[in-house]
């Protein structure tokens, strides 16, 4: 996934300065700040998409981490300007004895009602002393997580950044029509 994001926003941004530098395609009647404006857009843009595909790529691999058995020791739900669950669970690797805790991935927007309701059913879910399945980073044994898809704003940041330089990408390439005066 991230190296084809890659491959797309080069070669995107290849196009882009090619449509720029090209002495045959009539140049865009713009002011500088705006162009400014659209190539700072673009750069943004094909910066963010490419680091949260690099951050969903790392996220898809924990689906391939090692699994250890574990115990919820605490669930509740915690407000901090949001509600959201809290999970402790501990689980064992080697007969060593480790303590995570998580928020099982809720997003933290919504009315607090919402909040409440979503925090709440996800801690009915992960009862104090229900087994779960832990899934460790074999690198970092201490580096854990209960739910291996990635998050939600993950593909949010991918999306906004695309539309954001796809925008600017068309803004940037596309010449503006010229005026004609018809005299009467």
């Amino acid at each position: 996934m991230f190296a084809w994001t890659l491959l797309i926003v080069s070669f995107l941004f290849i196009l882009t300065l090619r449509g720029i530098l090209s002495k045959s395609l009539p140049r865009p009647n713009r002011p500088t700040w705006l162009m400014i404006i659209l190539g700072v857009l673009f750069v943004g843009g094909g910066f963010l998409t490419i680091i949260a595909s690099k951050d969903l790529a790392k996220d898809s691999s924990r689906k391939k981490w090692p699994v250890a058995k574990g115990r919820v020791v605490k669930s509740e739900a915690i407000v901090s300007g949001i509600i959201r669950p809290l999970v402790i669970y501990a689980y064992q690797v080697d007969n060593r004895a480790y303590v995570d805790t998580t928020d099982l991935q809720v997003p933290g927007f919504g009315n607090k009602s919402k909040q409440f309701e979503v925090a709440h059913t996800m801690v009915l879910e992960y009862p104090v002393g229900k087994e779960v399945q832990v899934h460790y980073n074999p690198d970092d044994i201490t580096n854990s997580v209960l739910i291996v898809t990635p998050r939600w704003n993950t593909y949010g940041q991918i999306g906004l950044g695309l539309v954001i330089f796809t925008v600017s990408f068309f803004f940037l390439i596309l010449p503006r029509p010229a005026i004609v005066v018809r005299q009467i």
